[in-house]
């Protein structure tokens, strides 16, 4: 009778709980609360009552995947100009408020997003909503500042690469094998620029390009807010309301068009450029799927695991690397899976074949659960240590900003890999690790420091060689 009752009980409990039910609706790995002002800012707020401070970022819609070539590196220009002066605020102002208050700030550009953050003791949050209010939305691009920071730009990039840089770049002989990886998977999109920009292009931007992107992109329409620690939604929406409601509203740009199928692999992609020693860095791998989609999480567990295995075999058995990683790169909707290390350029076919080996055998079915399980454990610890801190579960939740809809929750991602089971992995390599979807990339320096100061070194014997030998025969030619 006492079983009876505790099983009635523990139904009772899961028709009233549905989470602990094993046929529960989908669950949000922390309560986000979600609301929409008048102008179109759409807010995200995750309270964390057990912190001291507050992460607060402000995400755009805007990055390398919205420019035309003709404007390539725009986006990372317009995020250096929010910084240089406000209606309110001089360059240094703007540098030194919230550090003045202990807290840090930065913003950054990718592909999709271009991203303000201001972290702040709590009682400070205020002040935090302010200040990326006022860069965001208030920025004057001061006409003295423009040339500067085109300058420090250049300077990031280590210098304008010039006329025969880029020709040799574009014949192959350049350094961005990552670069020229997503050019084969993607032909013709922009996920093959580089976000900070060409020469020619960051040249010819001047203050009317950059204001014309800056007032198309840094709408409220087009921004995210995503508050992080100790703060109550009803708080953020308050002071949201005072800082960023009497921005106008703007209007939405389109979102980029999805990039084009990959012509059928496997896609060979060489790059020669100059190293200092002649190791050759390789990249073997297959285009999959975006953020969003639900075979991202065995992808990441499979990269996980080969991470392990590969190690193990290649660097700790044979000795033939310092690290490998593997891991599946993401897009709103795409991606690619990767295998990467660093060798010896002698070594580069062994260690294609042990991998390419491995990922055979796990399309095969050669799996150890425990070393899944293992895979799995790992992802889900190295998850747990990030988000204890509020800058990197807001950068988390910044991901998704230009993907989910107001209503549709955020993915739960320790769930998604606890689900994974190795009929998942092999599944995952047979649909997405095929000869048509897949590249080898590796980037084998054609002239090193080394070889290059023996070849220079060589030159100058011949030159001396011949100096002396004329020397000799002008002396002979005075002796008669």
């Amino acid at each position: 009778m006492r079983q009876l009752l505790a099983l009635t009980l523990l139904a009772a409990i899961m028709i009233a709980h549905p989470a602990l039910s094993s046929a529960a609706p989908y669950r949000e790995p922390f309560p986000i609360e979600r609301f929409t002002l008048a102008n179109g800012l759409r807010v995200w707020v995750q309270p964390r009552s057990d912190s001291e401070s507050v992460a607060a970022m402000l995400v755009f819609r805007a990055g390398a995947r919205y420019e035309p070539r003709a404007l390539s590196g725009v986006s990372h220009f317009v995020e250096h100009m929010l910084f240089t002066g406000t209606e309110r605020w001089s360059e240094n102002e703007i540098k030194t408020i919230i550090r003045g208050r202990g807290g840090r700030w930065n913003g950054w550009t990718g592909y999709e997003h271009t991203t303000y953050f201001a972290q702040v003791a709590a009682a400070d949050m205020p002040l935090a909503l302010d200040w990326l209010a006022e860069i965001a939305f208030r920025s004057t691009f001061p006409a003295d500042k423009v040339d500067k920071e085109r300058e420090v730009i250049f300077q990031e990039k280590a210098g304008r690469y010039g006329w025969l840089i880029n020709t040799l770049d574009s014949l192959g002989f350049g350094y961005e094998l990552d670069r020229d990886v997503r050019r084969a998977l993607y032909p013709g999109s922009t996920l093959g620029q580089r976000i900070i920009g060409e020469d020619d292009s960051l040249d010819a931007l001047d203050r009317e390009a950059l204001l014309a992107y800056y007032r198309a992109y840094y709408t409220p329409a087009n921004a995210t807010l995503v508050v992080v620690g100790r703060a109550t939604p009803a708080e953020v929406r308050r002071l949201a309301e005072q800082y960023f409601g009497p921005v106008p509203a703007g209007e939405r740009p389109a979102a980029p068009a999805p990039p084009p199928a990959t012509p059928a692999g496997p896609h060979a992609v060489m790059v020669r450029g100059p190293l200092a020693t002649d190791q050759t860095t390789l990249m073997i791998g297959a285009r999959t799927v975006g953020r969003g989609h639900p075979d991202r999480a065995a992808l990441d567990v499979l990269g996980e695991l080969l991470s392990r295995e590969l190690q193990e075999e290649i660097r700790y058995r044979r000795g033939l690397v310092y690290g490998l990683w593997a891991y599946n790169t993401v897009f709103d909707d795409t991606g690619y899976f990767v295998v990467s290390t660093t060798s010896d350029g002698a070594r580069r076919d062994e260690i294609l074949a042990v991998v390419r080996e491995r990922l055979e055998g796990v399309k095969r079915g050669e799996l150890d659960p425990v070393r899944v399980d293992e895979a799995k454990a790992a992802l889900i610890g190295r998850w747990a240590l990030a988000m204890e801190d509020n800058v990197s579960r807001a950068s988390y939740l910044a991901e998704w900003t230009s993907l989910l809809a107001d209503d549709a929750p955020l993915p739960d991602r320790v769930a998604g890999w606890e689900a994974v089971t190795p009929a998942d992995l092999i599944r995952v390599s047979q649909a997405y690790l095929v000869p048509e979807a897949s590249f080898v990339g590796t980037h084998r320096p054609a002239v090193t420091v080394t070889s290059g100061a023996i070849g220079a070194g060589a030159v100058i014997g011949v030159g001396l060689l011949a100096w002396v030998l004329r020397r000799v025969a002008r002396r002979r030619g005075e002796g008669r």
